[in-house]
């Protein structure tokens, strides 16, 4: 009989404590989300492909690797086949 009471108790208890975590983690990302809205407006513009996208260069570049002569399209420094240095 306690023992039943018990598990219910801890239920409860640990079912309350999700939600008002889960309600604290909603209101944390709704907040946040609005800082980084805000900073957007107010902040100075960022440099082209600092977003993290691939630019493509204006002509593909070829590994000069015999073995490897894979072609890249991306501004690259470096092979992503082999790890040779691009000219």
């Amino acid at each position: 009989m306690q023992g039943d009471f018990l598990i219910v108790l801890l239920l409860v208890v640990v079912g309350c404590a999700a939600l008002l975590f889960g309600v604290i983690y909603m209101f944390c990302q709704f907040f946040a989300r609005i800082g980084r809205g805000l900073v957007g407006i107010i902040a100075p513009g960022r440099s082209a492909g600092s977003d993290g996208q691939v630019r493509r260069c204006s002509r593909p570049q070829v590994c000069q690797n015999k073995r490897c002569r894979k072609i890249e399209y991306r501004a690259a420094r470096f092979c992503s086949q082999c790890g040779t240095r691009l000219r």
